[in-house]
């Protein structure tokens, strides 16, 4: 399998890992919507989005800073994986703890409120946990099992959370659900881990070093600025929400950015598989570099602006379908801020360049650019506009970080101008979004499989596809049309 292929194939196992897990937690929402109300669904929210600042704060960067040393020093994989998890677990006390100081004392919600965060954020623990084995994984750019043990994960999650409903269980209840599934879909690592290491000569655990951590953990503080100023950032509105506004509202606004979250998650996967092959390249083979960021942002621009384009016009009858007519005040919401995954897809190569040319501190202070812009707009817009302020907040925000990680690339690191890529895009996106729009009242896979068609067939005329990328298409169809024919029957 080349490079490509073993990317492509990644980027699926690694969306389908996200999707899975993601997934589970937002299908528990969408239950919840609509048997309990939007105000029992924005309470489980709340609580989702302290336990992501959780999780993300505790992990002070180890994830990111693993894939980056282990990809190029497989070998070497137990010695940094036993002792991340040692600092992950030293971290996740320290976070747990603060969270519980913080519902005692100033954080103003109700005693259901703030049971529910407690319970949540317990699955800080063995998702600390599972993160780190993933990206053990990662690192050796095998992600079978991640998948796996994600669906594992999920499975326990929704089942335990729809029989609960079906038993008239309250939040409260059901939001043991999410620590008990992270825990089993954990123990599904376990094997997978002791073959990868023993098929290197490595044991399952290795001495803690306290030398090593050090010297790792001065390697952090870029990626703990990065980790910490994007949780925020993503986590910002709903706090700001239930805060300014309400949970009921936090509940509509929760119906919409669960949507995006299922957009944003496949710009998360394409995150996941690229960096390791970028982390090796910039090693081993660095004039390459140039080529799959090009390629990178070429795909992902074909790839993200039909779909923003298409969840903005068809964005009533997908929140009707999902939640009910209860919910009609999420579609404004979705129809602005599914424009940030645009942006989201872009960045992606920006970001992971910087980072594996050891650039960690200057992405931090980029992203905590970022925070403070969608600190400043949502403060504005709230207010005036409400969840849909916090909507065109969210979207205002990522295209700033995603410019600014842009210009720091042009800059300081690789010239190369998206611009001559985007006539062709935004044309056969305009033409796709004419076609369906007098559609978007029909049942609604007619109007996506229509525009999904039309769009493939505006950029193929369109010439989008460069002559190397169709020769290495027509081969590659080739080869499978030929296997299909010789293969046994």
């Amino acid at each position: 399998m080349n490079t490509l292929q073993r990317l492509l194939s990644n980027t699926l196992m690694a969306y389908a890992a996200n999707l899975v897990v993601k997934a589970s937690n937002a299908l528990i929402f969408i239950a919840l919507a609509r048997q309990l109300g939007p105000t029992e669904a924005g309470t489980f929210n709340l609580g989702i989005t302290y336990f992501t600042i959780a999780l993300a704060l505790s992990a002070v960067g180890l994830n990111e800073l693993l894939i980056r040393e282990a990809a190029p020093r497989r070998r070497e994989s137990s010695r940094y994986f036993s002792n991340y998890l040692a600092m992950r677990m030293l971290f996740a006390v320290l976070t747990y703890a603060v969270i519980l100081l913080l519902l005692s004392t100033i954080l103003p919600y109700s005693a259901t409120t703030a049971q529910v965060i407690r319970i949540l954020t317990l699955a800080l623990f063995p998702e600390a946990a599972f993160m780190l084995c993933q990206a053990v994984f990662v690192a050796h750019e095998r992600l079978a099992l991640p998948t796996l043990a994600a669906l594992v994960c999920s499975a326990i999650k929704l089942g335990g959370g729809f029989w609960l409903l079906s038993q008239g269980a309250d939040v409260v209840t059901i939001a043991w659900v999410v620590p008990l599934g992270s825990f089993i879909g954990l123990l599904v690592f376990l094997p997978g881990l002791y073959w990868l290491f023993r098929s290197s000569g490595q044991p399952l655990l290795s001495r803690i070093d306290l030398h090593f951590s050090r010297d790792q953990l001065r390697q952090a503080p870029g990626f703990v600025m990065i980790s910490f100023f994007s949780t925020i950032d993503f986590q910002l509105d709903a706090f700001l929400i239930s805060i300014m506004l309400s949970e009921t509202q936090l509940g509509w606004y929760g119906a919409a950015q669960t949507i995006v979250l299922g957009f944003w998650m496949l710009a998360g996967a394409v995150r996941t598989a690229l960096y390791p092959v970028m982390a090796r390249y910039a090693e081993a083979e660095p004039d390459k570099l140039p080529w799959i960021y090009n390629q990178a942002n070429h795909y992902l621009l074909l790839l993200s602006l039909p779909i923003v384009a298409g969840v903005s016009l068809l964005a009533e009858p997908i929140i009707a379908l999902v939640y009910g007519d209860g919910f009609a005040p999420a579609v404004p919401v979705l129809q602005v801020m599914i424009w940030a995954v645009l942006f989201a897809f872009l960045m992606v190569p920006n970001a992971r360049l910087i980072l594996i040319l050891h650039r960690q501190r200057e992405a931090g202070w980029l992203t905590g650019t970022g925070m403070v812009t969608n600190v400043v707009f949502n403060l504005a817009l709230i207010p005036v506009l409400g969840i849909v302020g916090a909507g065109l907040a969210r979207t205002a925000a990522t295209l700033v970080f995603y410019l600014s990680l842009y210009w720091f690339v042009q800059r300081y690191l690789l010239r190369s101008s998206l611009l001559p890529q985007l006539f062709r895009p935004i044309l056969a996106t305009v033409i796709m979004a004419l076609v369906v729009y007098p559609l978007r009242d029909l049942m609604l896979f007619i109007p996506v499989m229509v525009g999904a068609g039309v769009y493939l067939g505006a950029i193929v005329v369109l010439g989008a596809f460069s002559a190397e990328d169709r020769a290495f298409l027509k081969q590659h169809l080739f080869r499978i049309n030929r296997k299909s024919q010789t293969k046994p029957t």
